[in-house]
């Protein structure tokens, strides 16, 4: 199918790889501490592992379907964390949403991608990325373009689907630091470079972009400042970060990218250095509220170092990481003009002012009577650590690695997302320019928009109260499609049987309405002249199928109706007999015998046929009709059928090789032993997990025996019981040969011990079984798959048939058959004896 299991490493999947690997490394080192008291910790840090798993494979995979699969792990994996603390109602409403919205985009990235497989004329991302030529001048570049992006909005919580992040935070505090810094939420960005090659150059792709990624940056970065849990602060504020990202993906210049990569190492750094932060305010003070807390430099002074170095750098102050990633963002807005540099600058400011607002106040701010009372937790390593290293690198790595991040980084990232262009070289010092001259605008306007707060708060929630809200929109969505699911449910799963199926048979009667008047009005003439052809036996059996049809329908007896039903069988037997099919009238017969003894111990136990209220007039001309229908389609077919010249290759073929290739003269048992053995076995497995379904439904209840009360008919049972027995397993060892086989012989023993049953009782011939039925089924399947599976030592296909003939007449088969003898035998004798349990 295209499918291989095939990975590689360029500049963007390494930058990914490092970020995944590193800062997972690190929240799991956090985790250990943070989960410490939790008692599904080893579930969670099992979860977290595969969530980085599928991320890597993500990023790794050079098959763009298999990208897919770890795409949808991400999905599962990340279900599974943000829902982790599942006993909280928000926790599973939140993680359901998430994963709809991104299993819904996924479902449209597997169309997108088969597109660009197809295009491409090959699934491997490599090969793909040679092929640009061919693909932008296909029909079928537009639609798979706006499906991968469909699937990468959705991911990365770009506009309209950007309200699912913020619930995500329903997650313990690693998940987020780890979700919102490197993993599920930068696989939509991550895709959206890796196949900037093949789409950048359209205009579509463009305005997309530019036009999702600002409404998210600017809309999200107004919702952060309005928040008063720092982690919805915080998840905002990550919504902000993936909309520019967007941005500048959709720019595609060389200083776009170099920016975009510079953002994707310094929001990985000090996004995730900050959750952990928040973390530990969370577990020092049992609350996020910003307005609650003040003054914890002093318990959690470590904690308050790491977040003043991440908050500086996500506020852009020099030398970091967030500073250089702002410079060369303003650098390439530039290029591209005034308004998306107005936009990114105003949602930059509006993150520096919400900066503010989550040290100000609870790092900083004076203790008063409303502020609650924080313990120290800093004797964890775990929980200072990992955000202390994170936050040092955001100052360390433009300062002492900055070589090395150009080299690393900037360089083959460049080269992967923009292969035409080159790479940018990075400093941090490059004069007094319009960009600096912007950062510093950003900072000066962050702290007005900050000391505004109150105002800001104020006039933002007035436009608000206009403005539909995300999580409300999906939430009438998902309401309307449940209210149709039940309308629908109820529509269709009204409970009544009779319903069921007429309409079923009313559907099938008008699918095959159509072909029917077709196939009579192409009927031959001379088939009517055939009429004259038939023998009195034939016209006989027909009066009687008929009769017996008739009598069933207007029988008032539940008795009567069984018998009459049985009819129908036992004359269809005879049909067989008369056309030479001698292994399928035995088989016709045990199964209508059986057949009957079940239905009359059930109808025994229901309510008597005048009991039933009849159906009106209008239900039953309809059900006349239906009727009708169908067996004018079955005519039809049977006609078109008998008319159509029979081509006899398979049937000389079974003919020719039955005795030399099966070793057997009935070709009936050969077929199903042995040429079309591994068909049969299918069979008996359905079988068997029907004597299961069966037993499970019927309750074993002690009452009074439930027997035929005749001597004569006790006495005459134990003989006939014994001699059917023989009898079966006569059969069973004849039937490669002639008519018989393990079937036909385990339905004779069926026989034989249900009217032992009806002489005795179920116990009775239970106490006689050495093995109860099920067991004896369950035996038969496994006797068969090991006849199957002799032929493996030998190199050969499973079901090969081998034969001793030189040493003794044995071989697979016979083994085979003996399985379907057990087991057809244990499960129809097994449901037979639980009925009559049930309902002695």
């Amino acid at each position: 199918m295209g499918i291989d299991l095939s990975f590689r490493i360029d500049g963007l999947s390494f930058l990914f790889a490092v970020l995944i690997s590193g800062i997972g490394c690190l929240v799991q080192i956090y985790s250990l501490s943070y989960m410490k008291s939790k008692i599904n910790k080893r579930s969670f840090h099992l979860y977290l592992t595969l969530f980085m798993l599928s991320m890597l494979g993500v990023v790794l995979s050079d098959n763009i379907l298999l990208l897919f699969v770890f795409w949808e792990l991400t999905t599962i994996t990340s279900y599974l964390l943000i829902g982790f603390n599942h006993e909280d109602e928000t926790s599973r409403k939140n993680a359901l949403q998430a994963m709809l919205i991104t299993g819904a985009g996924g479902l449209a990235l597997l169309g997108g991608l088969i597109m660009l497989g197809e295009m491409a004329g090959s699934y491997q991302m490599s090969e793909i990325l040679q092929q640009v030529e061919t693909i932008t001048e296909h029909s079928l570049f537009l639609p798979s373009m706006l499906l991968v992006l469909l699937g990468a909005f959705t991911k990365s919580a770009q506009f309209p689907f950007h309200f699912w992040l913020p619930g995500a935070m329903a997650a313990p505090t690693p998940v987020s630091a780890y979700l919102h810094s490197a993993t599920m939420v930068k696989a939509g960005i991550y895709l959206m470079a890796r196949l900037s090659p093949v789409y950048a150059a359209s205009d579509v792709w463009f305005y997309l972009l530019v036009t999702a990624g600002s409404i998210t940056a600017f809309w999200s970065a107004l919702l952060a400042l309005r928040q008063t849990d720092l982690k919805l602060m915080l998840a905002n504020s990550t919504n902000m970060a993936l909309g520019k990202l967007t941005v500048l993906l959709a720019f595609g210049t060389e200083y776009a990218v170099a920016a975009a990569l510079l953002l994707i190492v310094a929001h990985a750094f000090y996004k995730a250095s900050l959750f952990m932060v928040i973390g530990n305010v969370d577990k020092s003070t049992g609350t996020r509220q910003w307005h609650s807390l003040s003054g914890l430099k002093d318990p959690l002074k470590l904690s308050f170092v790491a977040a003043v170095l991440s908050a500086m750098s996500m506020a852009g102050l020099p030398p970091l990481l967030g500073f250089l990633s702002k410079e060369y963002l303003y650098k390439a807005s530039l290029e591209v003009g005034i308004v998306p540099t107005a936009i990114l600058l105003l949602a930059n400011a509006l993150i520096v002012a919400m900066t503010l607002l989550l040290m100000l106040k609870p790092f900083l701010g004076k203790k008063d009577e409303h502020s609650v009372a924080a313990k120290s937790i800093e004797h964890e390593k775990g929980l200072w650590l990992p955000p202390m290293l994170l936050a040092v690198g955001s100052f360390a790595v433009p300062v002492l690695a900055l070589g090395y991040l150009q080299n690393a980084v900037i360089d083959p990232g460049s080269l992967a997302i923009f292969p035409q262009g080159t790479p940018k070289t990075v400093y941090i010092w490059q004069g007094v320019n319009l960009p600096l001259i912007l950062s510093v605008v950003t900072l000066v306007l962050g702290v007005l928009i900050y000391r505004s707060h109150a105002v800001f708060l104020k006039v933002t929630g007035t436009l608000l109260r206009f403005l539909p809200q995300g999580n409300k929109v999906y939430q009438r969505g998902l309401n309307g499609l449940m209210a149709v699911a039940n309308w629908q449910t109820g529509l269709l799963q009204h409970k009544h049987l009779s319903l069921y199926g007429l309409g079923f048979f009313t559907v099938l009667a008008l699918l095959l309405l159509q072909p029917t008047l077709a196939v009579f009005g192409a009927v031959p003439v001379g088939v009517l002249s055939e009429i004259h052809e038939t023998h009195f036996y034939e016209v006989a059996l027909a009066l009687l199928l008929v009769t017996s049809v008739a009598a069933c329908l207007v029988a008032r007896s539940s008795l009567l109706a069984v018998a009459a039903l049985g009819m129908v069988g036992f004359i269809s037997t005879l049909v067989f007999m008369l056309y030479s099919a001698p292994d399928v009238a035995k088989t016709q017969l045990l199964v209508e015998i059986l057949v009957v003894v079940i239905v009359a111990l059930l109808l025994r136990h229901l309510p008597s046929l005048t009991s039933v209220p009849s159906h009106s007039l209008s239900r039953r001309t309809v059900h006349a009709i239906v009727a009708s229908v169908l067996g004018l389609a079955v005519t039809g077919i049977l006609i078109a059928i008998t008319h159509t010249p029979l081509d006899m290759t398979l049937s000389e073929f079974f003919a020719e090789n039955s005795l030399p290739g099966g070793h057997g003269r009935n070709i009936v048992n050969v077929i199903l032993v042995d040429f079309r053995a591994f068909d049969t076995l299918g069979e008996v497995v359905v079988v068997a997990m029907a004597a299961v379904a069966c037993l499970g439904l019927f309750t074993t209840k002690n009452r009074a025996k439930n027997r035929i009360e005749s001597i004569i008919f006790r006495s005459t049972a134990h003989i006939v019981a014994v001699l059917m027995l023989v009898f079966s397993v006569y059969l069973l060892m004849r039937g490669h040969n002639l008519p018989g086989g393990g079937f036909i012989g385990a339905l004779i023993a069926v026989i034989g011990f249900a009217l032992l049953m009806l002489a005795e009782s179920a116990g009775y011939v239970r106490e006689r079984l050495r093995y109860s039925p099920l067991k004896i089924a369950i035996f038969g399947v496994a006797l068969a798959l090991l006849a199957g599976a002799i032929s493996f030592p030998l190199g050969l296909p499973f079901m090969t048939g081998l034969w001793w003939k030189e040493i003794l007449p044995l071989g697979t088969p016979l083994l085979f058959d003996v399985g379907v003898y057990l087991a057809v035998f244990g499960a129809v004798l097994g449901i037979l004896l639980r009925i009559n349990e049930e309902l002695d």
